[in-house]
């Protein structure tokens, strides 16, 4: 006898099975879902028995993915800053270093101060330099090849010469007179804003971040590169932040065509930057330049460094403009977003308000009319939202006594995470919990002086490795210390010779940026910050 049995639904006899033999598309379908939850099973599989495993020198792990071969490729390409925040360092940032994997370009986080340390402090195994050379100098300033071969062939000699300049530039005398043109230019320039209103009456601002960032990017530009190429060039302020803001893009190394916006912003601005550098050096050979500051030629620093760069292998004026370039992004891209939270937090709390704006009016110089901005204990003191890079060029290097990394490999260190790892500042010093770390509290930083006064100053010892705004070791930014004034002398301006207040201040907290939705790159309220501004009487 002869049973068949049938599982039906709603009459219709294995319906999905049926439809699986016959539609190749389904098929296809069905496979790739299978393959992609497999590989997520095994790829968690090996990222937790590395992660949880007692072995020593081991290879680090990488990150758990979906699609083989690819990887973490198309989240990377699609949106890097979320994915690397919430799929990644939020969910495995509790101190193990790991690889994300972009089909075959790895970048190894790593989160835990300690081994950051252990990073800073090896700058013979851990260099940064091939890392700027292709990536930074080639992929994101459009440096000539030939240029960035002599960088890898004199052995980091242009490296230091040109650090060390910045450095001579960026201190003592040099550095007053760089705060003293920055002073100027921002009170110039944001007061043109004000002409057309009553001095009494408040000039209305529809969005304040963008407000701070034209006229504290416009007064850098023409502190470094004098007022000339600004005015030649208006929309060049735009085209700056168009580029840094596709700095991850330039170093995905994405073709021109799929943004072509960012290319095409970063092509005017090397195009205007070669004719001013071929205006500027003309005028120089004539002996018809200022050289402490001329409208033309700019700054000391940036005058210097044309003459300098001018004299090596592969720097016409194309290898010129890019390191250019280069000094303006690195003037700007950290130090304004910094600069906006720094006042904007300033500006929303009555009390800091209060003693900052007494610190201003302590350090009035009656015979200038300006600020000096050199010994206010209130430094910006906000974690900035940046990244910093390393290559191995050693065959080895050890990460702390568990795991090893291999030669060629791109250490990423994102500041925002570090600087939020509550576990290190516990040792580091344990009075900066007092708040949230992921909260804006500027006494943070201070610290009691020494001596019979007891006055707070500003001091970041003992935290190397959980806050490395400006890098660390050999490699420390040389330009850390005009970085500080910007923020400093930008608050002089804004609260000593302008009054500047926000108009809905608990509605405006609404528009606080999420932190933890944002693994790097600018961080900048949610929507317009509505504020009102003036010039203070007297």
């Amino acid at each position: 006898m002869y049973v068949r049995i049938v599982t039906t639904v709603n009459g219709h006899a294995h319906s999905w099975f049926v439809l699986f033999q016959k539609s190749l598309f389904a098929q296809i379908i069905i496979t790739v879902i299978v393959t992609c939850v497999c590989t997520r099973i095994l790829s968690s599989h090996w990222f937790r028995s590395v992660k949880y495993g007692k072995r020593r020198n081991v290879k680090l792990p990488t990150l758990p993915y979906w699609i083989p071969g690819l990887k973490h490729a198309l989240s990377l390409a699609y949106n890097s800053k979320p994915f690397m925040a919430r799929s990644n360092c939020n969910a495995y940032g509790d101190g193990i270093p790991f690889f994300l994997d972009g089909a075959g370009q790895n970048m190894l986080i790593i989160l835990d101060p300690e081994q950051i340390q252990g990073v800073l402090r090896s700058s013979t195994e851990l260099d940064p330099n091939p890392f700027i050379h292709e990536k930074i100098m080639g992929a994101l300033l459009g440096s000539p090849q030939e240029a960035i071969d002599h960088y890898i062939s004199d052995q980091g000699k242009a490296d230091y010469i040109q650090i060390t300049h910045i450095r001579q530039h960026t201190t003592g005398s040099n550095l007053g007179v760089l705060d003293k043109r920055l002073f100027e230019t921002l009170k110039r320039s944001i007061g043109q804003t004000l002409l057309s209103s009553p001095e009494t009456e408040r000039t209305e601002i529809t969005d304040l971040y963008a407000f701070i960032e034209q006229h504290v990017t416009l007064a850098i530009t023409e502190t470094l590169l004098g007022s000339a190429i600004v005015q030649s060039y208006p929309g060049m302020i735009a085209d700056l932040w168009i580029h840094i803001e596709a700095t991850e893009i330039f170093f995905m190394g994405l073709p021109r065509f799929l943004v072509p916006k960012a290319y095409v912003a970063r092509d005017r601005l090397l195009s205007n930057i070669r004719k001013w550098s071929l205006r500027a050096e003309t005028l120089r050979n004539q002996g018809a330049v200022d050289t402490q500051w001329d409208p033309v030629a700019g700054s000391a620093l940036a005058q210097e460094r044309e003459e300098l760069y001018s004299a090596m292998p592969g720097h016409d004026e194309h290898g010129r403009a890019a390191q250019a370039l280069g000094l303006l992004y690195g003037g700007t891209s950290l130090t304004v977003p910094i600069t906006f939270w720094y006042f904007y937090e300033t500006l929303r709390n009555p009390s800091l308000h209060e003693r900052v704006l007494t610190e201003i009016n302590n350090h009035v110089d009656a015979n200038t009319n300006s600020y000096n901005s050199c010994n206010s204990p209130h430094a910006p003191s906000s974690n900035p939202c940046t990244q910093k890079q390393h290559e191995l060029t050693a065959p080895t290097h050890a990460l702390g006594e568990k795991y090893l990394i291999e030669k060629g490999t791109t250490v990423f260190i994102l500041n925002r995470y570090v600087a939020q790892f509550s576990h290190a500042w516990a040792r580091a010093r344990p009075q900066a919990l007092a708040r949230p770390l992921d909260a804006f509290w500027a006494e943070r930083y201070l610290v009691a002086g020494g001596g019979d006064h007891k006055r707070e100053r500003f001091s970041d010892a003992g935290l190397a490795g959980n806050w490395t705004s400006f890098g660390g070791g050999e490699h420390k930014c040389p330009g850390r210390h005009f970085a500080r004034n910007i923020g400093i002398v930008t608050l002089g301006v804004l609260m000593g010779v302008f009054e500047c207040e926000v108009c809905d201040v608990e509605g405006a907290r609404e528009l606080d940026p999420k932190l933890k939705e944002r693994a790097f790159g600018t961080m900048k309220p949610s929507g317009k910050l509505a504020a009102r501004i003036r010039r203070r009487a007297g």
